[in-house]
């Protein structure tokens, strides 16, 4: 009889990691490492989340047996997480600073869910090299080895076999991460399947690894449309350099998710006016100071829900229930790079949504 395990995700995948975890216990409300209070209210505040669940203490125990047992050279630091224990209706999500080092023996044992998920790597090589992952991870995936060195996203449908892990080379720091996209799922659960080898040279879900985004998204190179973006970025006083990075758009039947490296910059005015969906969504900020301050944003981003205003500067991720107003969004100061992304919860087709009279 197969058995389910249901706990904070991750806690397989990091069990061979060091022991160098910077795990901050949280504080009531979604709260946790303290966050400057610039905010016009405080209603909200517990929609945002800027630490981790701590794990259960059997959880917590099986890690230390297991890097016993498999040398580990990798030191890693859990950065924030987020399911329905913490907030109703939140999905599942879970993100992980690998600094360095390497590792021998897997991370977690191949299983399904009864969730789609999706599994992430991203580099920080910087402006000059977006997609660098700065290292080697080998996922299998459908029972299939596949061997990622450049930053990408992973959609595994609900039923899809995934895993083992193993995190081979960690040259720069690189941000991993897993979650689910639906928010039914209180906790993270998984049950494990048998693991085998035979097919691990077939490609048949390759089809499921984004190493890039949708060329349709890409800014539009005629003369027409780059003075109609250099008009919109006078009016907003934009110095802001970014790149996007990573979507699902080509991949059959994943949902909408979005990444983008913000290098540098400010913002004068608000962009991205206040709406509402029928659908959920996570904002996420994460920046990437490096391991002696994981948890610093490196600059400020000024964030409104239902018309009230919240100011960032630690590393978090923000839930929108359906039909909460949110936006608009002024990243006020980018001082190092910072990776702003946005993922539907619950969406059906399309990204749609709802203007709001509403202003702040």
């Amino acid at each position: 009889m197969r058995r389910t395990y249901r706990y904070a995700g991750f806690a397989a995948l990091t069990a061979l990691l060091t022991a160098v975890f910077s795990i901050v216990a949280p504080s009531p409300a979604g709260g946790g490492v303290v966050q400057e209070d610039k905010s016009a209210g405080g209603k909200y505040d517990r929609y945002f989340f800027y630490d981790v669940t701590p794990f259960p203490p059997e959880v917590a125990a099986m890690m230390a047996e297991a890097q016993k047992k498999e040398p580990s050279t990798v030191e890693a630091t859990r950065l924030v997480s987020l399911d329905g224990t913490r907030m109703a209706g939140a999905p599942y999500m879970d993100f992980v600073w690998l600094w360095k080092g390497s590792a021998q023996g897997y991370a977690e044992a191949e299983h399904i869910h009864d969730f789609d998920e999706f599994i992430g790597f991203i580099g920080t090589r910087g402006k000059q090299d977006p997609h660098g992952l700065g290292g080697e991870m080998e996922v299998w995936l459908g029972g299939e080895k596949y061997i990622i060195n450049k930053t990408c996203l992973i959609y595994v449908p609900k039923g899809v076999k995934h895993c083992p892990i193993r995190f081979n080379r960690i040259d720069t720091p690189i941000l991993f991460f897993t979650g689910s996209f639906g928010g039914k799922e209180a906790a993270y659960g998984r049950t494990p399947t048998e693991f085998k080898q035979d097919k691990a040279a077939e490609r048949n879900y390759a089809k499921y690894i984004s190493y890039g985004v949708n060329p349709k998204k890409a800014p539009p190179d005629d003369p027409e449309s780059r003075r109609k973006m250099a008009e919109m970025r006078e009016k907003s006083g934009s110095t802001i350099e970014s790149t996007r990075i990573l979507d699902l758009d080509l991949v059959e039947g994943a949902p909408y998710i979005d990444f983008v490296w913000m290098y540098s910059g400010a913002e004068k005015s608000v962009t991205h006016p206040e709406h509402a969906h029928d659908w959920g969504e996570i904002f996420g900020y994460i920046g990437s100071v490096g391991q002696n301050d994981p948890h610093n944003l490196g600059g400020e981003v000024e964030f409104w829900i239902d018309g009230e205003k919240h100011v960032l500067n630690r590393s978090c991720l923000a839930w929108i229930p359906p039909g909460l107003p949110h936006c608009p969004v002024r990243f006020a100061r980018i001082d190092k790079p910072v990776l702003w992304f946005t993922i539907g919860i619950g969406m059906a087709g399309k990204y749609t949504f709802a203007p709001s009279a509403k202003q702040p």
